[in-house]
This record gives structure tokens, sequence and C-alpha cells, in this order.
């Protein structure tokens, strides 16, 4: 069973990813700390204002309707005021014809930092779960 910490934790990483899937991305930012780190397709975010942009931008993409999936969540590290989860995310992209296919699959990770609002995201990291070139079964 999760403690509290780490199920508050949970929450902000599933409601940041619900936020895109049901257009309003930019109301993720409350998930995020001042000073975030964000990587987004090999391009690292610094700060809420960048990140913010970032979100602004994918809202405004209205024919882009996904639904992040999180899978194989674990709990990778903890000390008295960072979490850090792990989990892939199963990103499909709905086609014109209203079905969903599977686009990537992220091995990602969430930093959570206690802060004075509560936890809230440090650090995203993501990259393709095989790379480039594939992986082993």
């Amino acid at each position: 069973m999760l403690d509290d910490d780490v199920s508050q934790c949970r929450q902000h990483v599933i409601g940041y990813h619900l936020a895109i899937d049901r257009g309003r991305a930019t109301t993720g930012i409350d998930a995020f700390t001042d000073d975030a780190e964000f990587e987004i397709r090999g391009e690292r975010l610094h700060g809420r204002a960048a990140i913010l942009e970032f979100l602004t931008r994918r809202e405004a993409m209205p024919d882009r309707q996904t639904a992040h999936l999180i899978s194989n969540e674990h709990l990778v590290e903890r000390s008295a005021d960072e979490i850090t989860l792990g989990c892939l995310v199963l990103l499909h992209l709905r086609g014109a014809d209203g079905t969903y296919d599977l686009e990537k699959i992220l091995d990602t990770t969430h930093t959570l930092r206690r802060t004075a609002e509560g936890w809230r995201i440090a650090r995203r990291t993501s990259r393709p779960l095989h790379g480039p070139t594939g992986g082993a079964a």
C-alpha cells in the first residue's frame, strides 16, 4: 500500500497527464515547482515559464488528441524532501477515424520535491523505451 506522500506525488503525475489529455494542458503547470526541469523530445525546459510556454502551445493543438496511459509505476528513490517515481507512459494518439493508436512508449521519471504548497514536480525526464534502434525483448 502506498503511503500518503507517495500517493500525493502520484496524483500530481497523473493529474498533469490528464490535463493534457482533456485539452487543458496549461492547468498542469500547478504540478511543477518554480525551478522545475522538464525534458520533452530531447529538449530541456527550465522553470515554470518555459514549461507553461510548452503547455500553452500544446493546448493550442486541439486536433492532437492523446491518451497517456501510465504503467509499471514504481518508487525509485525517497528522502524526507524528495520522491522519485518511475513509470512507462504509453502515448496513444487519436486518429481521424476516432480510434487510438500507440504512438510511443516512454521510460519516464518524475522527481517531486516537498514545498510550502505541498509536493510538486521538480524534474521530469522522458526517453523512448527502446531508443532509436529498438531494444531487447
